[in-house]
């Protein structure tokens, strides 16, 4: 049980991090293991094991998964088996042998959950629309205020996300069908200036913004509290009626998921790296020879990959008593 046998794909944005940006060879150097893992406290451990490649590689030698590689996980010095549930406060140290790669491995801490609670929030219905009684959309906004206590003596990251439930998996064969559905709309960014701590005034010149990026640090209220604005617009709720719909309160059950991540040094590094990369001016000015190039980050012993941990807070916003009162009252 102490060796994981069988080698997880990851659906996570970690997935192959690293494993192009960081590995800059000589022409003769070979390929090296390649980790990533996005470890959850309470959920099991999932790893890829990939190994690098060159730009010059040829599109169809690109297959990089590795297959004969023995993946052994250890909590706290202790080997575990694949059924372990990893806790905060756990160190876990993940490590790879290939008999055609060699070896690689990484370390990371499971962060302590931050005290969080969701202060108040207010969701409107904002508009409303039908399409000959058959179809009906009612578009959503929410606001509201996460305040986050942040543990004193230590350096925290954070992270936030949401989704929406109940989770929509529409397929062609229910186009025909009578349905409800959800969309937890978008994130509007700029209502919480914390998500833009990490752009430099070079990056502020040249327009760029922290659309796509919900990591921050405690660097402004370290050992204190921050309260978080958050804003998400143009959410909807959607009404199929095919003629044989009969609308329950159960179907009106759906909402908001709000997440506070606490997340490791190594998960925040990464995604700063990608942001750099992708939007910003150091990126830019980089992939023109400019300026230095900016570097992959890693935390795995060959260079490439990241292992990355996070514990997280939710809460759920519940939509059902705001659309039963809209509907009930058309």
């Amino acid at each position: 049980m102490g060796v994981l046998r069988k080698i997880y794909l990851l659906l996570f944005p970690l997935i192959f991090a690293g494993c192009t940006e960081a590995f800059m060879p000589d022409i003769d150097t070979k390929p090296v293991l390649c980790l990533n893992s996005l470890i959850t406290a309470g959920e099991p451990i999932e790893v890829s094991v990939t190994h690098t490649w060159l730009y010059t590689d040829e599109e169809g030698s690109r297959n990089n998964q590795v297959h004969d590689a023995e993946v052994s996980i250890y909590a706290n010095g202790t080997k575990v088996g694949d059924d372990y549930l990893p806790q905060e406060c756990d160190r876990i140290r993940i490590v790879a042998e290939s008999p055609t790669y060699g070896s690689a491995e990484a370390e990371v801490t499971v962060p302590v959950s931050a005290p969080v609670e969701l202060v108040n929030w207010d969701a409107e219905i904002t508009g409303s629309w039908n399409w000959n009684k058959t179809e009906f959309y009612y578009w959503i906004g929410l606001r509201a205020k996460i305040t986050v206590h942040d543990p004193a003596g230590i350096e925290n990251y954070y992270n936030f996300s949401y989704k929406g439930f109940p989770k929509n998996e529409q397929t062609d064969d229910d186009m025909d069908k009578s349905q409800v559905l959800f969309n937890p709309g978008q994130f509007f960014y700029e209502a919480e200036p914390i998500f833009s701590e990490h752009i430099s005034g070079l990056d502020e010149i040249s327009g760029s913004s922290s659309f796509g990026f919900t990591f921050f640090t405690d660097r402004q209220f370290s050992g204190k509290q921050y309260t978080l604005n958050i804003q998400l617009n143009n959410a909807f709720f959607e009404i199929i009626d095919n003629g044989d719909l009969v609308l329950t309160d159960d179907m009106l059950d759906c909402g908001f998921i709000l997440i506070l991540s606490s997340v490791s040094q190594s998960y925040y590094n990464w995604s700063n790296y990608q942001w750099n990369v992708e939007n910003g001016i150091l990126g830019d000015l980089g992939e023109i020879g400019m300026v230095d190039p900016v570097w992959g980050y890693s935390n795995v012993s060959t260079g490439a990959g990241v292992v990355a941990a996070q514990a997280r807070v939710s809460y759920t916003i519940n939509l059902k008593d705001l659309l039963k009162s809209e509907i009930s009252g058309q």
